[in-house]
């Protein structure tokens, strides 16, 4: 009896050990949300972003690969004329994700990307309508992520690059 309840014990200590941080090898989760204070105006910005967990970095963490896309309508003032266009960003990005301690509801995670930014039919300083422009953007970012339930939670972003300064909304584990 003592030797079945060591080995049921040791199990369920093992496989609580493995179930211990929000991110592991072979996750996929889905941020979806809306970000503020951008260069292009005060309207918020709608962005989703998924990433899949690739390699584990020991104790320390795991580094997560993924893409992002962002659409904000932004608005230009030029002396008495106001313009309203829209912006939209694609790209990858990576993300480490740090583990260094053992929590299955708190994650936090710092990253970089790339892309290109799709801007539509706007004034430019001088007055002159352009049609439409595309060029590319960089960001880094840190983050973290409070998961509600099991599959359900709340992420944060700080910023520089894709539309917005800051990012907040929805995870879901898939």
């Amino acid at each position: 009896m003592k030797k079945t309840l060591l080995i049921v014990l040791t199990a369920f200590f093992a496989f609580s050990l493995h179930a211990q941080n929000v991110m592991e090898k072979g996750d996929m989760m889905l941020n979806a949300g809306i970000g503020g204070l951008s260069s292009y105006g005060f309207i918020p910005s709608i962005n989703a972003s998924l990433e899949v967990g690739v390699i584990p970095t020991g104790d320390v963490g795991i580094v997560t690969f993924g893409g992002i896309a962002a659409w904000q309508l932004g608005t230009y003032s030029y002396l008495e004329a106001t313009d309203v266009f829209s912006v939209f960003v694609v790209g990858p990005r990576a993300s480490w994700h740090l583990q260094t301690f053992q929590s299955d509801k708190w994650d936090v995670y710092a990253g970089a990307g790339f892309g290109i930014e799709i801007k539509s039919g706007y004034v430019d300083y001088w007055g002159e309508h352009i049609n439409g422009e595309v060029g590319p953007y960089g960001e880094a970012y840190i983050g973290g992520r409070m998961m509600l339930k099991d599959g359900f939670g709340l992420f944060a972003e700080t910023g520089y690059g894709t539309l917005s300064a800051f990012k907040f909304g929805i995870t879901l584990d898939l």
